[in-house]
């Protein structure tokens, strides 16, 4: 992915969003009835995204800064052209936020950023 991610200060770039992993709490309510052969339902709207963002960056240098950036409480806006679905406003939460050293090619650093999906 060529992804960007504006902050309040700018924008970061990592050399490549690895992994992304979203999820939504399905909140429709189902309540079994005694005695009836179809239970009532209580639809309600799916919660929203929530997961995590692998950034790849190749230096440590870019991995804390971007660290940094992550650390302070900011609605972000992650946008790729090359796939706009992942494309949201979030915030960094529900998790922990994580930099560390690659530990299969010890040359690139990884960003785990665990995200909630909001309404900028």
């Amino acid at each position: 992915m060529a992804s960007t991610i504006t902050h309040a200060a700018g924008s970061i770039t990592p050399r490549v969003i690895e992994g992304y992993t979203a999820t939504r709490e399905a909140r429709t309510v189902i309540h079994d009835i005694l005695n009836q052969s179809n239970p009532d339902v209580t639809l309600r709207a799916a919660g929203p995204r929530r997961g995590s963002l692998k950034c790849v960056f190749p230096t440590e240098t870019e991995a804390v800064a971007a660290f940094g950036v992550f650390s302070v409480p900011q609605v972000l806006l992650l946008t790729d052209a090359a796939v706009p679905s992942v494309g949201m406003s979030f915030v960094v939460a529900e998790g922990d936020l994580t930099v560390s050293l690659d530990p299969d090619t010890r040359v690139v650093w990884i960003v785990n950023v665990p995200f909630v999906e909001v309404t900028a």
